[in-house]
């Protein structure tokens, strides 16, 4: 019996092999393709460099010889992983935006801290300008090394406070030799304008508000929910992906845009990255066109892929008083030839009513969370809970400010204008 079971063995060897061979390739390929699925759906939740934790994190907890087995497995697919990570997401190690493009708006904040000896130059003067901005925006230096003037050797880091936040690798490309010229003034708006390619280019807008604060207003520029109820033209925006890297305050960003009837809709896929420094007391947020696979090109819309963008946020004392500056510096390419008298129109019809219903939007914005404070803090509801609660120093120069109470019987209440007396505060 048992020599006829090994003569079987011998007879069937190949049959064996080759059924097992085939069971083994189809055990393979399953669990490769799960494992593909298991990264595709971790770099959707945790992005690239936090995927890469996660494997560390495991990668530690495997001794040898197990260790080793599963690295060898996730090598034998480790290209068609890398193809799919690439497909699935968006890559936030090398598009991030780069720290250094907020160098760009040094010359803003020249303009900004120069604005009460601000004059006029002669091309401003004959665009009725109210502000200046070609003396400082042209300004050219001499290079150290061959003595030649340029307005690239102008430039100079701002050496912003980056605590543990990312540098980032992507940065801006202007045509920085062009010159600015005052293109119109409007209300309280100023716009100069300087050529980046040829009959293209990009604008800079300069606006002051003297009762919205600085917080706010970065609030309304940066809260994609709100934006989509105060601007009728984003017909679709939403955030697509947040930097997993903490302190980045870095996002990307889907935008359909509404254009007017006989044209199409213009869409972007853009990074988002901003930035509030304390020690220069100013905000600045930087955009720039990219692409994901999530949103590809579509036929009945424009895709601009030449877009970027620099804004300055700069108070007037502080970020959270009323009186701000603004700058808002940007370029896009519409993708189709537009003739330049549309093109005007729109810059000088449009942007000023944009730029109203965002400050509209932002006023709006501070009367709601003034109302909400003020109901937070209803004196009719307020009440001292305990001594040692009032002793916090901490709190005292806010308490004085809020916190009032009459007694029953004082005062002079028959005309809705009641006199009320301080409390008489003893601190211990």
């Amino acid at each position: 019996m048992f020599s006829r079971i090994l003569i079987n063995i011998k007879l069937r060897s190949n049959v064996t092999l080759r059924s097992w061979s085939y069971q083994c390739e189809s055990i393979v390929a399953q669990r490769s393709r799960r494992i593909q699925q298991l990264f595709t759906f971790y770099h959707r939740v945790y992005g690239s460099s936090g995927l890469a934790r996660l494997l560390r994190s495991y990668h530690k907890q495997f001794e040898p010889p197990i260790r080793g087995i599963m690295l060898s497995a996730v090598g034998a697919v480790g290209l068609n992983i890398t193809g799919a990570i690439e497909a699935a997401g968006f890559n936030w190690e090398k598009e991030r935006l780069s720290l250094k493009n907020f160098d760009l708006c040094r010359r803003d904040l020249d303009f900004l801290n120069q604005l009460p000896n601000n004059e006029l130059c002669s091309n401003c003067k004959d665009k009725n300008m109210q502000f200046c901005y070609c003396t400082i925006g042209n300004k050219k230096c001499k290079s150290l090394k061959d003595g030649r003037e340029s307005m690239r050797n102008c430039r100079s880091p701002l050496n912003l406070k980056r605590d543990s936040a990312p540098l980032g690798n992507k940065v801006i490309e202007t045509f920085s030799e062009s010159l600015w010229e005052p293109y119109f003034s409007k209300d309280e708006f100023s716009v100069w304008r300087r050529e980046e390619h040829p009959s293209m280019y990009s604008y800079k807008v300069y606006a002051r508000f003297d009762d919205i604060s600085a917080d706010d207003l970065l609030h309304v520029q940066t809260d994609l929910g709100y934006r989509r109820i105060w601007d009728e033209t984003a017909i679709h925006l939403e955030m697509v992906e947040e930097d997993p890297r903490p302190n980045s305050n870095s996002h990307l960003i889907y935008w359909e845009m509404q254009w007017p009837k006989l044209f199409s809709n213009r869409d972007y896929v853009y990074c988002r990255r901003y930035i509030k420094d304390d020690k220069l007391n100013v905000m600045m947020v930087c955009s720039r066109g990219t692409e994901h696979p999530k949103y590809p090109v579509y036929s009945n819309k424009v895709r601009v892929n030449d877009y970027w963008s620099l804004m300055v946020i700069k108070p007037y004392t502080n970020f959270s008083e009323p009186g701000v500056h603004y700058i808002l510096t940007y370029y896009d390419d519409p993708g189709l030839p537009i003739p330049q008298n549309i093109k005007s129109w729109v810059t000088q019809k449009q942007m000023p009513e944009f730029l109203k219903k965002m400050y509209l939007a932002t006023k709006q914005y501070s009367f709601k969370r003034a109302l909400e404070m003020q109901q937070i803090f209803n004196l009719s509801s307020f009440h001292l809970q305990s001594q040692e609660y009032l002793a916090n120093e901490s709190r005292t120069s806010w308490f004085r400010k809020i916190l009032r109470t009459r007694e029953p019987g004082s005062g002079n209440c028959e005309t809705n204008t009641c006199e009320v007396e301080p409390l008489n505060w003893t601190l211990e």
